[in-house]
């Protein structure tokens, strides 16, 4: 489901490594027009200032997209780019409990995202899509990045 990612800090051109649980984490976005700016991952309940009336997740189902579940939040649909992405292993014997796997994106990839925004909090949450053998049921939903 994707719990973190690294990304380029183009101010200090160095890696930012980020993962979800942190609260009030920020992630860099691109909107359709090509700008980029810094966005609220998700929400969790240890959030400061949670928005009550925004979903407490950082995840948006491809399929609750389909079903109009997020048309009341106005989404605008952005990019994440993340170079690489985090899934939290399973708890066997390959997946050791508690570590994280680091999934490398191609230089042309990003992570697709929705942004929702009021009274100027941005707030954006990554799409994911169903998927079958593998670590977990849902897979971050990847572009190509523009």
């Amino acid at each position: 489901m994707c719990c973190g990612g690294i990304y380029l800090d183009i101010t200090t051109n160095k890696l930012i490594k980020i993962f979800f649980p942190i609260p009030n984490i920020l992630i860099p976005v691109i909107n359709q027009n090509g700008e980029c700016f810094l966005s609220q991952w998700g929400q969790r309940e240890s959030d400061k200032n949670l928005m009550k009336d925004f979903p407490v997740t950082g995840w948006a189902r491809l399929e609750s997209l389909h079903k109009d579940y997020w048309k009341k939040y106005k989404p605008v649909e952005v990019t994440v780019p993340f170079t690489s992405f985090f899934e939290k292993d399973h708890n066997d014997p390959l997946y050791p409990k508690n570590k994280a796997t680091e999934f490398k994106l191609q230089s042309n990839q990003a992570l697709k995202g929705i942004l929702i925004e009021r009274d100027g909090r941005k707030v954006t949450y990554i799409i994911t899509k169903q998927i079958e053998n593998w670590l977990h049921d849902r897979y971050p939903l990847i572009v190509l990045n523009v």
